[in-house]
């Protein structure tokens, strides 16, 4: 098996070659997709909401003289909400339904289903009050949670099942912790955000490589009515670590990508609807000279109904 990095946020592919030997194209970066809520945060209302995300790989190796490919789509839908139980604490969950595709010259294959819910509880530390028009303000939220392993997992070394990163689960608990920060002035924003991920080893003795990504934004916030368009421009960086098995590192795993992204975020009455492309411009993976994998442009499209807009009361308020 040749090396190659598996790397946060996307799932990959699987590339059946002759003599039933595979090689496994790598990534994960959707696993964390539904935990980047950006400049959500600061409006402190209760909401619902969902968010499609589609991500493509193109991947190609020659074999015994032998050129093959795969052209892969994965595909999610995030039934998104949130309590807000008190002024500084927030309870957030997250169901995605994936459809993991691959199209390629020696294999297609396709899985659809619930993946792994997880819930977060986030907390306040910081929110500072005044006219952001004469200083910088800011906002600090911190939390922490767990994913439970509801989506379907198979795993085996000797047969031709699915490869672990194109599963809908993955057959673990895992613990999450998070950082998002936002500062303002004069109508001008930033938004930085961490998310990191604690993989266990699942009942097949597999064990997912820790996980986590950043990602940091500028927006602007116009002076608006009835509707209100923010748009945002960034950077996002994923980075996923080896797995193992039995005890094992896997060759075929871990890896990082870093991408530039802009987005619009459009708020009207209690409703809001975001939009965002990211591009890669980093890549990094393990593979040899006969390996050629490459990841896609992403896109995503979130929308979301606010309950209870009295709640939001402070500066950083989107509306």
């Amino acid at each position: 098996m040749n090396r190659i990095y598996k790397y946060i946020f996307s799932i990959l592919i699987l590339i059946a070659i002759t003599n039933q030997k595979v090689i496994a194209c790598e990534a994960c970066g959707c696993a964390l997709g539904g935990f980047n809520f950006g400049i959500i945060p600061q409006n402190e209302a209760h909401f619902l909401g969902v968010k499609y995300s589609r991500s493509s790989f193109y991947a190609e190796m020659t074999h015994a003289g032998q050129r093959e490919f795969s052209n892969d789509l994965y595909q999610r839908l995030d039934i998104m909400g949130r309590i807000a139980l008190k002024e500084r604490w927030q309870l957030n969950f997250v169901l995605p339904y994936m459809y993991n595709q691959m199209d390629g010259s020696h294999e297609n294959e396709a899985l659809s289903g619930f993946g792994d819910p997880m819930l977060l509880l986030n907390y306040k530390v910081l929110d500072q009050k005044g006219n952001p028009m004469e200083k910088w303000l800011h906002n600090l939220w911190i939390g922490g949670g767990i994913k439970a392993p509801l989506g379907d997992f198979e795993y085996s070394q000797t047969s031709q099942l699915i490869n672990p990163n194109f599963q809908l689960g993955s057959d673990s608990w895992d613990y999450l912790t998070m950082l998002n920060f936002t500062s303002m002035k004069n109508r001008w924003g930033v938004n930085l955000e961490g998310v990191y991920k604690f993989n266990s080893e699942n009942s097949q003795e597999y064990r997912f490589g820790n996980q986590y990504n950043v990602q940091a934004s500028i927006f602007y916030k116009p002076k608006a009515e009835k509707i209100l368009p923010i748009p945002l421009l960034g950077i996002y960086h994923e980075n996923g670590g080896k797995h193992t098995f039995e005890g094992f590192y896997q060759v075929n795993s871990g890896g990082s990508a870093t991408f530039a992204q802009a987005g619009l975020q459009v708020q009207f009455r209690n409703m809001m609807l975001h939009g965002n492309y990211q591009f890669p411009i980093q890549q990094n993976f393990n593979s040899d000279q006969h390996v050629h994998i490459e990841a896609k442009g992403r896109f995503s499209l979130t929308f979301i109904t606010f309950i209870d807009m009295t709640k939001s009361k402070n500066v950083f308020t989107l509306k």
